[in-house]
């Protein structure tokens, strides 16, 4: 595998650079990154047998890193839980279709977690092998080589990535070494241009979380090019200002992130170029980068790049890009989301999987080389959405993204939203229907739907719509706090609605069927 090496590269070629730095102070050479992987790699390979998916369970810690590449050489895809955001029963149902995929041929009928936090327990948890984070670090300091032969390359799987599924359990996005390599490739270009592999120690910021797949755009170019990957801690994340003064002291070129969490940071006056003199380059995805957001972002860094992307987890994190200009941000007209990369095909299609000519609206159909392989588990989701086409004489998959948009006459992508129930908030995406399907579990509720609130163009919040079974036997506010305690319990807080509104009934369309449109009105 190409990153692999790379890494490899580095740490022999500069071995006290720094590969993880924390806001907390916690850090490792890429010296050390590498040595702690290798040896993690073969106990890893002495557990597991090649191919079976490994979960890593931890926060912003730099062992989570040398989790994921110790995975890699022992040629096991990683499966990331964020222990801040996920609940254990999201927890314990990705177990559960981990040990579903396992035949139990080689005497492993155990999923083995890679615990660098404390590992949940729940009732609903599955046999699992856990090796706690005191027991990892006693790994690393041993001394130990992987075997290259076991490296993930090519088809293999380097990550599965559960992303919120439609009825109500996760499904996992499985991305090859290809793919990943490919996205790698492509994302040192965009920073470093002409030179893309070259290593120059730029810092990265890493604020998303592990299971969200913005976090492999740094993961890939700070450890890809050489770099350094600047984690805002768990503990960091709890303050605005605590994150705010984190960012002063990172050292940071290149900014990764969604547009909102840059929308919290310009609340603050002084966040600019005086408080980050090194950053170049802002990086956003996951979510619609407001015009507004963009011209304050380039009135504050006056020496920093905006770029925009766009791109599902589906295809490996983003596939377009563009520069925004002064003048684009200025313009009343949305931000495009750009151009594909070399080796990408954007099609808009109709209903019919027809191509519509520039200008008109349809769905949005991925083609090439960092289309993931489909869905871990789930032949069915995959044959739904999944495909193939030829692109430049060679067989690429491609993905039915479910997305709304067009392409311009320059071959530019617009991104409308999204064909169906599923929506970006924060960047993190979302099911509304799985939402719904925990509301409608509830016994005190007889009906519930899920709809977002939009403000300046962009969801601002979900709102949970329901139609308890009997009266409230309390404050309609009150309820709603049980409501969302409830929810808590098997969704990330990111899912969980903002607000609950009770209703003696939910409206209809004129065919009987629920009227959406009008929920989303409602604020």
């Amino acid at each position: 595998m190409k990153y692999l090496e790379n890494i490899e590269r580095v740490a022999r070629e500069w071995p006290c650079r720094t590969a993880v730095r924390t806001s907390t102070g916690m850090s490792l050479t890429y010296r050390e990154l590498w040595a702690a992987s290798e040896a993690l790699a073969e106990q890893v390979g002495k557990l597991v047998e090649r191919g079976m998916p490994v979960i890593v369970y931890g926060n912003k810690d730099p062992f989570m890193v040398v989790c994921f590449l110790a995975c890699m050489k022992a040629g096991c895809p990683y499966v990331p839980i964020d222990g801040n955001s996920v609940p254990p029963q999201r927890t314990a149902s990705i177990a559960t279709q981990i040990r579903a995929s396992m035949t139990g041929d080689a005497g492993i009928e155990a999923p083995l977690v890679l615990a660098v936090g404390s590992f949940p327990t729940c009732d609903d948890m599955p046999p699992v092998t856990v090796i706690e984070h005191r027991t990892i670090g006693d790994l690393v300091a041993a001394t130990g080589h992987s075997d290259r032969d076991r490296w993930i390359d090519g088809e293999d799987l380097a990550y599965i990535l559960f992303t919120s599924g439609s009825t109500g359990a996760p499904k996992g996005v499985e991305v090859t070494a290809a793919c990943f390599d490919n996205f790698c490739a492509w994302d040192l270009e965009l920073v470093h241009g002409n030179t893309p592999e070259r290593s120059d120690g730029r810092v990265w910021l890493d604020q998303a979380p592990f299971s969200f797949d913005l976090s492999v755009f740094e993961l890939a170019g700070a450890l890809g090019g050489g770099g350094t990957l600047y984690s805002l801690a768990a503990e960091t994340q709890l303050s605005m200002a605590a994150q705010f003064a984190a960012l002063k002291e990172s050292g940071a070129d290149i900014w990764v992130s969604t547009p909102s969490f840059a929308e919290l940071c310009l609340a603050y006056a002084d966040f600019d170029q005086s408080a980050m003199p090194e950053l170049r380059l802002f990086l956003f995805c996951g979510e619609t980068l407001p015009n507004a957001t963009a011209a304050r972002l380039l009135e504050r860094f006056p020496r920093a790049r905006v770029v925009n992307t766009y791109g599902p987890t589906e295809s490996t994190v983003a596939v377009t890009s563009v520069e925004v200009t002064t003048e684009m941000a200025a313009s009343p007209e949305p931000l495009p989301v750009g151009a594909p990369r070399l080796g990408t095909r954007i099609r808009i299609v109709d209903g019919e999987g027809r191509s519509v000519p520039a200008g008109a609206f349809g769905e949005v159909v991925i083609e090439g080389d960092t289309v993931a392989r489909g869905y871990f588990g789930r032949p069915d989701l995959t044959t739904r959405v999944f495909g193939t086409a030829v692109l430049d004489g060679a067989a690429v998959r491609a993905y039915r993204t479910g997305d709304e948009g067009y392409l311009d006459a320059e071959g530019m992508l617009h991104f409308r939203g999204r064909l169906d129930l599923q929506v970006k908030l924060n960047g993190f995406r979302i099911e509304l229907g799985e939402i719904e399907g925990h509301l409608r579990r509830l016994p005190e509720i007889a009906a519930a739907a899920v709809a977002p609130v939009y403000r300046d163009g962009k969801i601002s919040h979900l709102v949970a719509h329901v139609v308890p079974s009997e009266p409230l036997g309390d404050t309609p506010f009150r309820a709603g706090l049980a409501l969302k305690e409830c929810l808590a319990e098997f969704l990330p807080h990111y899912m969980v609605p903002k607000k609950v509104a009770f209703h003696e009934s939910l409206p209809m369309t004129g065919n009987g069927k629920l009227d959406r449109r009008a929920l989303t009105e409602k604020k």
